[in-house]
């Protein structure tokens, strides 16, 4: 992320840049108590051997478990990884290039915040050079269509 601040004449301090994707919402905190409490534990078998059936199978369950997790999740880990990077690169660069989707260049001071769609990486500087130099003399800044207070 590109970032530049600038100090406008009255003395406020604007801090300007370009985003990738727009700010995310903020959603309400789940209330878990609405859940179902009724849920219970699945039946897993082993009645004939009763309670000592049930410790048996989760001895055998978290050795196993213990077992898979060491010999896999390094290998699972960093493939998952190296897949998600590539994707998420290349779902970035061709929404940029190809579908031409636009940067939001920003420009907030305090609770004061702007922002602009511009399409093009070279468009979206000389956005920011010219809010910049805006700012620099003191020219109020122009609503966008983006703009949130």
């Amino acid at each position: 992320m590109f970032r530049r601040k600038v100090k406008a004449p009255d003395g406020k301090k604007w801090t300007l840049g370009r985003h990738w994707l727009p700010r995310r919402k903020r959603f309400k905190k789940l209330d878990l108590r609405d859940a179902n409490p009724d849920v219970g534990f699945p039946d897993i078998g082993g009645d004939d051997l009763g309670i000592f059936g049930v410790i048996i199978a989760a001895i055998a369950g978290l050795i196993v478990a213990a077992f898979l997790v060491l010999l896999f999740f390094n290998v699972f880990a960093l493939a998952l990884e190296l897949m998600l990077v590539i994707v998420i690169a290349l779902a970035g660069i061709i929404g940029r290039v190809v579908f031409r989707r636009p940067w939001i260049v920003f420009a907030k001071a305090g609770d004061t915040r702007h922002e602009w769609p511009v399409v093009g990486y070279f468009n979206s500087r000389r956005q920011i050079q010219e809010i910049a130099g805006q700012l620099a003399l003191g020219t109020q800044l122009e609503p966008a269509p983006l703009d949130r207070r």
